[in-house]
């Protein structure tokens, strides 16, 4: 589909950072950053496989190896740090599941040296200096699992799906709202077409409140190539429909994030120590209203060497984590051919996508980043945009990038309820239910 390019290259940390180092299995958030602008927060993950040589995308994780260590982000200066929080925070975990509640990362579920992580919510809470807390929640909940997802929904919802809790994949939701005391995990239930249980899934939030999930692997162990949306009625209600269409290829252990209404899915797993093809490695999933909904695979340009191989690398690997910021894809570290990765790439959706010009397009990545800090320019230089962004910076003197996404927390997990009247769900005969927005204070179901 014309304008499902991105631009791509590889960042290379600044000397300054704290390198999270090689790891798969890993989380990576966004949340809003001290003084403006936004922080992507690693945790997790394992840093060592099972074996010595090369086995594809089948390598076990050395469980002994999974880690609980934090590194940050700051997405405006490109710099890592690692942070060491106080409080008490997980044990070393892999194949977890985290998600943002403004300024805070919610952890849940995994694996680690000792088997199965509790079922607990552990908090990292970054207003100010960093530090853990568990939540007591009440009652039953999802119990131990892992490759599940957690999303924060509708910036009231913490919602888990799926995953494996070391019997089985399986195909139950639980809901957490973090607008009422005290807190209580529900099962869900929702109406419509449910998913068949899977694990190793992806998912993601949509601004205005839909929940967006997307391959795995089933039961039968094989690859999915489905997707379907969860949305949550005015009256309570929650209910699942069948995006439109089939996605390009099968695959398991991939990762998403949204830029605008287009769900961006790379890399994964095919089983069988295959991985998703090259030219398959990242595909778009349009969830807006009208032709251009649906299904693409995107074209990845801007890598200085121009080679298809070097473009691969950016989405061709599977156990990574991915996140979005502005127009920007951050696809960091995973597993290929059995190696560990500790590589992070930058992928800008191209301005066709965005419906922008270049000039246009540079301008709003400059809310975003600093295009002068040293490690941003190693990568526009290898996106071939050094010279757009110049003559942004020469014509725009002494512009900061202020852009701040996240909502703040004031305490716990109370956050402002937001109105989901915008939200429109839209559903027809089978087969052919779609996502759309509807008009401010419409019904939505």
């Amino acid at each position: 589909m014309e304008g499902d390019g991105m631009l791509c290259a590889q960042f290379h940390v600044d000397t300054r950072s704290d390198d999270p180092g090689p790891r798969c299995g890993h989380t990576l958030t966004c949340v809003p950053a001290d003084g403006g602008g936004q922080r992507l927060i690693i945790f997790g993950g394992a840093t060592a496989l099972e074996g010595d040589g090369p086995s594809g995308s089948t390598s076990g994780i050395r469980l002994a190896g999974a880690t609980s260590d934090v590194h940050s982000f700051d997405v405006r200066s490109g710099v890592w740090t690692k942070l060491d929080p106080t409080g008490e925070g997980p044990s070393p975990r892999a194949a977890h599941s985290a998600a943002a509640v403004g300024n805070m990362v919610v952890v849940q579920g995994g694996i680690g040296p000792s088997g199965l992580a509790s079922e607990d919510l552990h908090v990292l809470d970054l207003q100010g200096s960093p530090r853990w807390h568990r939540v007591s929640v009440k009652g039953p909940g999802p119990g131990q699992r892992y490759a599940h997802v957690i999303s924060f929904v509708a910036q009231r919802f913490l919602v888990v799906h799926g995953g494996n809790d070391g019997a089985k994949p399986l195909g139950d939701s639980w809901c957490l709202d973090t607008t009422s005391k005290p807190y209580e995990w529900f099962e869900m239930n929702p109406a419509g077409d449910v998913p068949p249980p899977r694990m190793y899934a992806a998912a993601a939030p949509r601004a205005d409140g839909l929940l967006l999930l997307c391959g795995g692997r089933g039961a039968d162990s094989a690859p999915l190539s489905d997707a379907f949306g969860l949305a949550r009625h005015r009256d309570g209600r929650w209910e699942w429909a069948a995006a439109p269409g089939e996605a390009p290829t099968a695959r398991y252990q991939h990762a998403v994030a949204f830029v605008g209404t287009r769900l961006h899915v790379s890399g994964g797993a095919l089983g069988g120590g295959s991985m998703v093809d090259d030219h398959l490695s990242l595909s778009v999933l349009n969830t807006s209203a009208g032709s251009s909904a649906g299904w693409s695979v995107a074209e990845i340009e801007g890598l200085t060497t121009g080679s298809s191989a070097a473009a691969a690398t950016a989405s061709r690997r599977c156990r990574h984590a991915t996140a979005g910021v502005g127009p920007l894809v951050f696809v960091c570290g995973g597993l290929r051919g059995g190696n560990l990765l500790g590589d992070m790439y930058v992928m800008e959706e191209s301005p066709a996508a965005q419906g922008l010009t270049r000039a246009e397009a540079t301008a709003v990545l400059a809310e975003h980043v600093d295009l002068a800090a040293p490690a941003w320019r190693r990568w526009l230089r290898g996106a071939g945009l050094l010279e757009e962004a110049a003559a942004f910076l020469a014509a725009n003197p002494g512009h900061q990038s202020v852009v701040h996404d996240g909502q703040e927390v004031k305490s716990g997990f109370d956050t402002p309820s937001t109105n989901l009247g915008s939200l429109k769900f839209v559903g027809g005969s089978a087969g052919s239910l779609k996502f759309d927005h509807g008009s401010p204070g419409s019904a939505d179901g």
